[in-house]
């Protein structure tokens, strides 16, 4: 260990130093006399840190440069007892204490201290100045800059415990040029003398410089020691996140100002060479990720948008290196990110075109299983979507299901309506101007996709196909259109305008008739089995279902030529581990969870009876949880019957918060619609299956006998509306949690 002095005294400033508080105390107290302090100062704070600054200076191979930044800091108009100098010498010295030896005794009123950092880490060495750390507020200077003489007065000065005083910052090239209109002065000078939001401006928080920051939240902190750069990044997010700090500008003075220099071998300006550029950004986006709460917070905000600033150098990167974009892909792929900002890199790849009217970040079934059928299809898409905010809430989150295909999402400002055909004409038309703009941007989409629940998707679909025939259009039905889900037809007539007329027209051009019917529905249905290259049906029986209801024999050959049945996609497992959810359950009991609207023929009284009829080792050991859209009828109804404590209802969770519960239940049940007298098979899987499918967990099925629930692998299944078979579900499930248990423990 090496012994230095501060003016008159010896002070062991090894390795020990800070992680030995008795070493330290005994510094602290030498450092007190020099001032001429007591043992207990008065001037301490409440928070037992010294009124004033540490400036903390994290020093590698800084001989030639250091001198230059010391000298500004000694010549501050801020009294030398108000702040202390800790130089950190990371890793070799190359001459650098030396320099700072010579000016600290030249400047006995300074309170310069010298600590050295055998590893080579800009994190290690910033951490080691933390620790050390002893008054108020701490600001951090790198070696290779300097500040103005009013620097450190204009920052103490507006500082205060819960605001983070910033200085302006101007960078200095090579031959000297000041620069005061960068990117990020200008950001600070907008925001002139009152005081905002610290977590407001991301522009601030990435980079260490030009901000004072109380010490009591800083202690709390530490510099990643891995990263090799962008450390100061996540280290000022979690500032951020973790404080409701305001932020203040100091001045507007140069006196007042940090001065950048932009060398060549900065970090800044290193070249975009692969490492840094692209496997050095995802390292510091996984950290920067790793803070998020997946609850569209403001902190979450703010995290997303540092997020972006990193990936904006992958997509330079991919800009300068076209040919490099399969490993640029590959590394991304290899971080296991939850939510990377894949249209950055995307952009300008996408060939083909989705129209789903109801899209992220719009919180709704179809919105939902249209982001899987992407993910499913593996194609970069742009997407087009309409504004759904007055008819459904907004989930952020979903954006990350298909975000890793899409390019850019365009939402389409018209009316949200499901059966009204003014509002579907609008979105049509505004869409169209849309989708033409950007397919004459990108030399012509190759494929088209659109998938209703919604029929405003179709109708958009069918009006690009006319004005583009060559695209190949694949059209998903995920329901019956022109039925609902009780076999009646649906009620939403179509205006006869210019927009019906180009689709009448179309379908007489191509040798078909017109229909009668002013069904929107059923011209929904009719116009897309026409145009469209590809038809896809959810399951056999709602293919069967819908053909029943076509005339024409010519049609319905069409129609089986280019139909595909494909089920509702499992999305990704990442989904499943994304957002997880604080929902409690006792491990004591046999935990069965339901997830699902409550329509006229969809229901779980059957259910219901069968606990009220069940053996008392059932009611006391089973638990059904049940998340739905009408958690008051449903309350209603366990009190009804007698059970309450056995069943909880509740509202519905959001999408990726639900995906987490279904792994956390022993098991998960899903119900057929309890057809009527005019559907004479079943057309509806329930998409809930597929989302349980991916969580690994028992499914119980309520069937309709032939219905396509029916065929699908299931641990546990009883008819819809028969209790005497639920019955016998339920014990045989707590049979099941209880012989399972005993294994557990033996």
């Amino acid at each position: 260990m090496a012994v230095q002095r501060e003016g008159n005294v010896d002070v062991d400033y090894g390795s020990t130093m800070v992680v030995d508080s008795k070493a330290r105390d005994a510094e602290i107290l030498a450092l007190r006399r020099l001032l001429g302090a007591s043992e207990a100062p008065q001037h301490r704070s409440s928070s037992e840190f010294i009124p004033g600054v540490s400036v903390i200076i994290p020093s590698y191979l800084g001989s030639d440069r250091i001198a230059v930044c010391l000298q500004s800091l000694v010549e501050q108009t801020l009294d030398g007892a108000s702040f202390e100098i800790i130089l950190i010498i990371n890793g070799v010295d190359d001459g650098t204490y030396k320099i700072a030896s010579m000016l600290r005794e030249a400047n006995p009123e300074n309170q310069i201290r010298i600590l050295y950092q055998p590893h080579a880490s800009a994190g290690s060495a910033r951490n080691r100045g933390i620790e050390a750390a002893r008054f108020e507020y701490v600001t951090f200077v790198d070696d290779d800059d300097y500040v103005g003489p009013k620097f450190l007065e204009r920052l103490l000065a507006a500082a205060s415990p819960n605001c983070v005083s910033i200085s302006p910052i101007v960078n200095v090239d090579t031959d000297g040029n000041l620069n005061a209109s960068n990117a990020v002065n200008v950001q600070i000078s907008a925001r002139g003398t009152k005081k905002f939001n610290f977590k407001s401006v991301s522009t601030f928080l990435g980079l260490n410089a030009c901000k004072l920051i109380p010490t009591k939240a800083i202690k709390r902190l530490r510099y990643s020691e891995t990263l090799r750069s962008g450390e100061d990044v996540c280290f000022m997010a979690q500032l951020a996140v973790e404080n409701n700090f305001d932020a203040l500008v100091a001045t507007t003075e140069a006196s007042g100002s940090y001065f950048r220099i932009l060398r060549d071998e900065s970090i800044s300006r290193q070249p975009l060479n692969f490492d840094f550029a692209v496997i050095q950004r995802l390292e510091v986006i996984q950290q920067l990720e790793s803070q998020k709460t997946w609850n569209s917070s403001v902190n979450d905000v703010l995290l997303t948008g540092l997020i972006k600033s990193q990936a904006n150098f992958i997509k330079r990167y991919l800009d300068e290196n076209p040919k490099e974009r399969h490993q640029v892909v590959e590394a991304i792929d290899a971080m296991n990110l939850k939510d990377f900002p894949w249209s950055l890199i995307n952009a300008g790849n996408a060939r083909g075109l989705v129209v789903s009217y109801c899209f992220a970040p719009y919180s709704d079934t179809s919105a939902v299983v249209a982001s899987k059928a992407i993910v499913e299809r593996g194609h970069i898409v742009d997407v087009i979507y309409n504004n759904m905010g007055s008819v459904r809430r907004k989930d952020s989150n979903l954006e990350t299901i298909a975000g890793r295909f899409i390019d850019s999402s365009f939402e389409i400002d018209a009316p949200p309506s499901f059966a009204g055909w003014k509002q579907i004409s609008e979105f049509v038309q505004k869409g169209l101007g849309v989708a033409d703009g950007r397919n004459a941007r990108i030399g012509g989409y190759e494929t088209l996709y659109s998938r209703v629940l919604w029929p405003g998707s179709h109708f958009l679909a069918a009006k690009f196909k006319l004005q583009n025939p060559n695209v190949a259009w694949t059209a998903e039905f995920s329901d019956p259109m022109s039925t609902d889900a009780q076999g009646k037809l649906r009620a939403g007539e179509l205006v006869r305008d210019e927009l019906f007329d180009e689709f009448e027209r179309a379908v007489v051009l191509r040798g078909f008739e017109s229909l009668e019917t002013n069904s929107l529905f059923t011209w929904c249905e009719y116009i897309t089995y026409i145009l469209a290259d590809e038809l896809i049906f959810t399951n056999e029986n709602q293919l069967e279902y819908m053909l029943s209801y076509v005339s024409d024999p010519d049609l319905k050959e069409r129609i089986r030529a280019k139909s595909i049945v494909r089920v509702h996609p499992t999305p990704p497992s990442r989904s499943y581990e994304m957002l997880p959810a604080k929902y409690e359950l006792s491990e004591s009991v046999v935990n069965v969870g339901y997830f699902g609207a409550f329509y006229e023929n969809r229901g779980l009284m059957e259910v219901l009876t069968a606990l009220t009829n069940s053996s008392a080792s059932v009611r006391r050991k089973l638990r059904l949880h049940v998340f739905t859209n009408k958690p008051d009828d449903v309350v209603q109804q366990v009190q009804h019957f007698g059970l309450m404590g056995i069943v909880k209802a509740q509202g519905y969770r959001p999408y990726l918060e639900f995906l987490n519960l279904t792994t956390k239940f022993d098991v998960l049940l899903v119900n057929d619609v309890e057809r009527t007298g005019e559907m004479a098979i079943n057309p509806f899987l329930p998409s809930k299956y597929s989302d349980y499918v991916g969580s690994g967990q028992p499914v119980w099925g309520l069937l309709d006998e032939g219905s396509p629930l029916s065929t699908k692998p299931l641990a546990y299944s009883s008819t819809v509306g028969n209790a005497v078979q639920a019955v016998r579900v339920l014990e045989e499930i707590l049979d099941d949690w209880q012989e399972g248990r005993a294994v557990a423990l033996s």
